[in-house]
């Protein structure tokens, strides 16, 4: 029974989609500058080459982990909130102001140590934010129209990254260049936070129908999920897991495969080329992916992006001309902008009608944990094929990993029945 009926929503116009959008165009900004272009510099220049590999993957995994359980732990507590200004904003509050001493701390730090340390910082107090925020989208739109509402959230999302990574890719090499992306980095999410609360209607929680319980319960029960209950729900964050695997595994090396397996000569700029190219061709898969997802099968434009997606990777696998990297840019972007508009949405369709910042924790698992297996699988693959075949060759590797995480993720899809919303 769906319990939309049971809730009163505020009047569903573009404008609200738009503005729920805002904060996750900030988080996209963060992430995508961070992860891939500033992060993989300073591992870089802290350890060189040759265990350059090793060294990323272990601090990303190590962020991605605390990232994990906070999504967890504050998600549940969000739900089980009584405050007068709602369940969400208070930790949306906090997490933002918190994060921007971390934020800001980046510049100084020159050992690997260091940097595992405020990257784990910045991954606690962001994520503080992100679990309760990504529970507005449940709380705000009904399922009926949550298809439209998550096409503007992947509108964000690609804008977010594209600016990130722009920014990242001109100013990383500047001097006091890293100053500057960690200064503006912290006034987008602080900007961002204010709009959101600001603007994204919450009611006040005094009356919150959740069970009281104790911090030790809550604790427990922020890790306590049976995946028979709601079998649809967890067989999409199977596959989502499993094709994000393919997603960061591009991602989170892309400098690398750049630098040692194309030979650029300036890496950094191709590296912005190829994620510009392929944000603008995300956007042109995003909106119809969306609209379409509120009309037809959910699943099927999921396994059109994957297979999309999958041909771009098979183009990079082979490759070794820029020119034709910047084309499979393209096509991976168009897969890529169709998946994000639709994988919102088929979240918010299965998603329990109870707990939804859990929830919604529970499946940002499947962003957060890939970014953990992701480069410590691909960073040994690459560090073995680089040492053992030849520097750059390791990469290659990796991208066959690619087609195999799109395939799989495609067949774990198969078992998950969407919900028929009525609509009107």
């Amino acid at each position: 029974m769906d319990s939309d009926r049971s809730r009163t929503y505020p009047p569903q116009t573009a404008l609200l989609y738009l503005e729920l959008s805002v904060f996750w165009f900030a988080l996209s900004f963060l992430w995508a500058g961070m992860i891939t272009i500033v992060m993989q510099t300073l591992v870089l220049q802290m350890v060189g080459d040759a265990k350059k590999d090793l060294y990323l993957g272990w601090t990303l995994a190590l962020g991605a982990l605390v990232s994990t359980a906070v999504c967890l732990v504050v998600g549940t507590m969000s739900d089980r909130s009584r405050w007068r200004v709602g369940k969400r904003r208070p930790y949306i509050l906090v997490g933002v102001l918190l994060s921007v001493p971390a934020l800001l701390w980046l510049p100084s730090i020159a050992t690997i140590p260091l940097l595992m340390l405020d990257f784990c910082l910045i991954q606690l107090w962001v994520n503080v934010a992100t679990s309760p925020y990504q529970a507005l989208m449940p709380d705000t739109v009904p399922k009926a129209k949550q298809g439209t509402a998550s096409a503007y959230m992947g509108l964000g999302s690609l804008l977010g990254q594209l600016g990130g990574l722009v920014m990242c890719g001109l100013l990383i090499r500047e001097p006091g260049g890293l100053t500057v992306i960690a200064m503006t980095f912290s006034v987008l999410l602080v900007v961002t936070m204010l709009f959101t609360l600001w603007r994204i209607p919450e009611q006040p929680a005094l009356e919150n129908p959740a069970p009281r319980t104790g911090l030790f319960e809550t604790l427990l029960d922020s890790f306590r999920v049976n995946p028979r209950e709601y079998p649809d729900f967890f067989w999409l964050i199977a596959s989502r897991f499993v094709i994000n695997m393919g997603f960061y595994t591009v991602t989170e090396f892309l400098l690398y495969y750049v630098r040692d397996t194309l030979r650029a000569l300036d890496p950094q700029t191709t590296v912005a080329k190829i994620m510009i190219i392929a944000t603008f061709s995300g956007l042109i898969g995003n909106f119809p992916a969306g609209i379409l997802s509120d009309r037809i099968s959910k699943k099927l434009v999921v396994y059109i992006s994957s297979a999309i997606t999958g041909v771009a990777a098979l183009i990079f696998l082979l490759t070794s001309s820029i020119s034709v990297a910047l084309g499979a840019a393209f096509i991976f972007g168009a897969g890529f902008g169709a998946f994000q508009a639709v994988d919102w949405a088929l979240a918010t369709n299965l998603l329990p009608n109870r707990d939804e910042a859990k929830f919604m924790g529970v499946w940002h698992i499947a962003f957060t944990v890939p970014q953990v297996f992701a480069p410590l699988v691909g960073g040994i693959m690459a560090y073995i094929f680089n040492q053992s075949v030849a520097q750059g060759f390791g990469y290659r590797v990796v991208l066959f990993l690619v087609l195999v995480y799109l395939g799989t993720g495609t067949i774990l899809l198969r078992p998950v029945r969407e919900r028929v919303i009525a609509k009107g």
